[in-house]
């Protein structure tokens, strides 16, 4: 009969010694998923940052370009700071007998990559 009891306290020790293992795992896993829950909100946050300076450089970016084209038929310097990043501004030179030119210059358009027309 008292290898009953023997068994009973033997598995009850492992059983505790079990649980003590599982408690300690338990913590250290919580652990690294709060690690890695911060490290998720930290990149979601640069991924919004990315997100407006896109949206940021789409919306001026053009607008920039265009009044850049204009500056640069009276300034020789701007025309030569757009040649060198590789953008070619072509004006267009009114012909004999066409309306006067409206008061305010046109947007530049790109004409194709690379080519700004005001």
């Amino acid at each position: 009969m008292k290898i009953y009891f023997y068994i009973s306290v033997a598995a009850s020790a492992l059983c505790l010694l079990l649980s003590i293992v599982l408690f300690f795992e338990g913590g250290v896993n919580q652990g690294m998923q709060n690690e890695i829950q911060a490290q998720q909100v930290k990149l979601q946050q640069q991924q919004e940052e990315i997100n407006k300076g896109q949206a940021i450089s789409q919306k001026v970016g053009p607008e920039l370009l265009r009044d850049m084209a204009v500056s640069s038929t009276k300034n020789e310097k701007m025309k030569a700071l757009l040649a060198k990043n590789g953008y070619t501004v072509n004006v267009a030179s009114p012909t004999p007998g066409a309306s006067p030119a409206p008061a305010k210059a046109p947007a530049a358009t790109p004409a194709e990559p690379g080519r700004l027309q005001p």
